[in-house]
């Protein structure tokens, strides 16, 4: 470890001794919004204009790194999304280092620019793991060197501190993330395939009366072995792939990926915390997926957009089981149309129909004996600069 910082030091050396002269780029898109949800139709929220996304990116590069910053504008406010250094050496063509908020390097979907995804928000098991896709730390990143049989593997592996964009450290725990992907490219055809690792926990933040459980014979008991100050475990595995293929009936796109691991959450959710946690810890064993389609129509600007997804926050438990509602586990499919009108501007459709497990315990909410009405409709033009 000490000699990868060290590296890592000497590349951001290089990066502020050997400044010269570099490229200045400003970047970003709008997405404009209408949507359509059922589960506002009771509240009469169904009904929604938005501007989903306004990001505004500045990067200034030359052959010693890169900084980088973003921001993310709409009517709520205004967030930020990226502050990050990238350093590296141009002697040492497999070896770079990079600092900052930026996105966590698990699996493909996160790194997917939302600005190029074809649905319209990433698959329910990476909004409920990791919440605003970022977060603060530090990585290397190392590449195969051409000539070897390395040279098709990348490597990303760094320390973060687990919660979630541009949140402030809460404790000195830190989390590891690594990704190890290869990829290979033929003349029409090009494939990559990915594994990922996520270890580290959620800790008990110190509040008067806060308990951890555990699932033992399909209930939650406390569990004695941590106490306040410690961690409970957030474990993920993962693996991904991607493929794509051109052909007379246009570009095919093919992509997927499937979790699995240990989830620290609380009782009614299993969603990744974004700061220090004071309510009681469940944890759970959970697992999810997407498959997703991307067909271009020939050489025309039209796509169509296929995409299942589920989540299962307890594998451990059956609908007839689920002790809380956030065991409840979810389906998705989504249908959608892009049309590329020119090489700023892009229109999309996309509706989703979700189907979640029915509870058949009598002393859960009746709301969840049935399908829940919240499949969603999304119109939204993108303009990209």
């Amino acid at each position: 470890m000490r000699k990868i910082f060290l590296l890592a030091f000497v590349c951001m050396s290089c990066l502020v001794a050997n400044s010269q002269e570099g490229d200045l780029k400003i970047s970003g898109y709008v997405q404009a919004q209408w949507v359509w949800d059922e589960s506002g139709i009771e509240s009469g929220d169904q009904n929604k204009f938005s501007v989903r996304r306004g990001r505004l990116k500045a990067a200034y590069s030359n052959k010693y790194g890169e900084a980088v910053m973003q921001i993310d504008v709409t009517e709520e406010g205004v967030d930020i999304k990226d502050a990050y250094l990238k350093g590296k050496i141009p002697e040492i063509g497999w070896l770079a280092f990079r600092a900052g908020i930026f996105d966590r390097p698990f699996g493909a979907e996160i790194s997917y620019s939302s600005s190029r995804r074809e649905s319209p928000e990433r698959s329910r098991i990476f909004q409920t793991l990791f919440p605003k896709e970022r977060d603060l730390g530090a990585e290397i990143v190392l590449r195969g060197l051409e000539g070897s049989f390395l040279k098709d593997f990348t490597l990303n592996a760094g320390v973060f501190a687990g919660n979630g964009g541009q949140a402030k450290e809460t404790d000195s725990g830190k989390d590891f993330i690594g990704h190890l992907a290869y990829r290979k490219q033929y003349k029409n055809m090009s494939f990559a395939l990915g594994a990922s690792l996520y270890y580290g926990g959620v800790r008990l933040a110190g509040v008067e009366g806060q308990k951890a459980y555990k699932l033992r014979n399909k209930e939650f008991l406390e569990d004695n072995s941590l106490s306040l100050g410690d961690y409970a475990n957030r474990h993920y595995f993962g693996f991904d792939a991607q493929y794509t293929l051109s052909s007379i009936l246009g570009t095919t796109n093919l992509r997927g990926e499937y979790l699995w691991g240990t989830q620290p959450g609380s009782k009614n959710g299993s969603k990744s915390p974004t700061g220090a946690i004071t309510t009681d810890i469940y944890s759970r064993n959970f697992s999810g997926y997407y498959i997703q389609l991307v067909q271009d129509i020939g050489k025309s600007k039209h796509s169509l957009v296929a995409k299942l997804d589920g989540y299962d926050p307890n594998t451990k438990l059956s609908k007839d089981g689920c002790l809380t509602i956030g065991d409840v586990s979810y389906t998705t499919v989504g249908l959608g149309w892009l049309f590329r009108i020119n090489p700023n501007l892009r229109m999309t459709a996309y509706y989703e129909m979700t189907s979640n497990e029915k509870i058949k315990n009598d002393w859960m909410e009746d709301v969840y004996s049935r399908n829940v009405n919240d499949d969603v409709f999304t119109l939204r033009l993108q303009y990209k600069f």
